[in-house]
């Protein structure tokens, strides 16, 4: 009797466990979708749609939790690497005007190259990037990205005078007040709509940033000897979230306004050009930031560069530092 009883259990439990094709599931009477392999399991319901898959079986969903998973990692590494580059004892202590300079420079050489790939196969390398180059630099309305590549320049000189003056766990967490910049900013120039658990989200982060940035500024609690000055990275912290902020929404706002404009616009065929990519407005930007970086280094750090030659004090960490910034702005 037992044995017949242990047979029962295993057949259930593999029948509960047996995987099965099912369908997506549309209100309205939609057409089904493409079917989802998986485990039995409750459904959820997704923009107004039942479907039984989870995020792990969706291929976007998984590239969803890998660049998360990248970001985190890119953003834990600059942090770190810029703090311990600005701090550590040597000789000649490279400019951080230099260093942004050559991010943005690296930025753009890789804007370019991922435009390139986006180009239409068949032709070479080259080819396919001096179309891209053509296509990003002899679109007319690329002057209106001159004002995000300015707040992108003084928000990454911002992040060294930032990651200078206050310990890295300080630093990346009141950074993340760049989420609650971008939130507002996104209410106020793109009419963006934030359901109350969102609305509820960005208070639980406002409330978090404060108890750090009082436990910061409490006199009794042991600082590095590094930590010079910590109302100055405060307040750098500070400029440098509400540029981040405002930068990345305004660009936002240019995308998707011209994506908007060749779409409803009537235009004959010999003036249509062709749609400008994401890479290509990163490469235009890049461009600007590129040019306005390299004029606050030459004035502000231009005699002493002179003096003691470019790129001095950079060694491999510094160089780090300038890879991780530049990949970071792209993500």
């Amino acid at each position: 009797m037992r044995r017949i009883l242990t047979l029962a259990a295993l057949a259930s439990a593999k029948t509960h466990l047996r995987p099965r094709r099912r369908h997506i599931t549309v209100r309205g009477g939609g057409a089904a979708l493409q079917p989802c392999r998986e485990f039995s399991a409750p459904p959820i319901e997704r923009g107004g749609a039942l479907t039984d898959c989870r995020w792990w079986q969706s291929p976007r969903e998984r590239a969803r939790a890998l660049s998360l998973a990248i970001l985190l990692v890119q953003n834990s590494a600059l942090t770190l690497t810029m703090r311990y580059s600005r701090t550590r004892v040597i000789e000649h202590r490279y400019h951080a005007s230099e260093a942004v300079c050559l991010s943005e420079l690296t930025k753009l050489f890789i804007s370019l190259g991922l435009a390139a790939r986006a180009e239409p196969e068949g032709e070479s390398f080259y080819q396919r990037l001096k179309g891209a180059a053509e296509g990003a630099y002899a679109d007319p309305t690329s002057y209106v990205l001159i004002v995000p590549a300015t707040l992108y320049a003084v928000q990454n000189n911002l992040q060294y005078v930032a990651a200078s003056n206050l310990e890295p766990a300080v630093f990346q967490l009141l950074y993340q007040m760049k989420l609650l910049t971008t939130a507002f900013f996104s209410v106020a120039l793109l009419n963006r709509k934030l359901a109350p658990m969102q609305w509820g989200g960005v208070a639980l982060l406002a409330l978090g940033l404060a108890v750090v940035a009082t436990s910061a500024r409490d006199p009794t609690r042991l600082v590095e000897k590094h930590a010079v000055n910590i109302a100055v990275g405060s307040s750098a912290v500070l400029a440098a979230c509400c540029t981040s902020g405002f930068s990345s929404v305004y660009f936002e706002r240019v995308v998707k306004g011209a994506r908007e404009k060749k779409i409803g616009e009537d235009v004959p065929q010999r003036t249509q050009q062709k749609p400008i990519s994401v890479w290509a407005r990163n490469a235009q930007m890049a461009t600007f930031s590129t040019f306005i970086a390299l004029f606050g280094c030459l004035c502000k750090d231009g005699r002493v560069i002179r003096e003691r030659g470019a790129l001095a004090g950079f060694t491999p960490i510094v160089w780090s530092v300038v890879a991780l910034q530049a990949t970071g702005g792209l993500c």
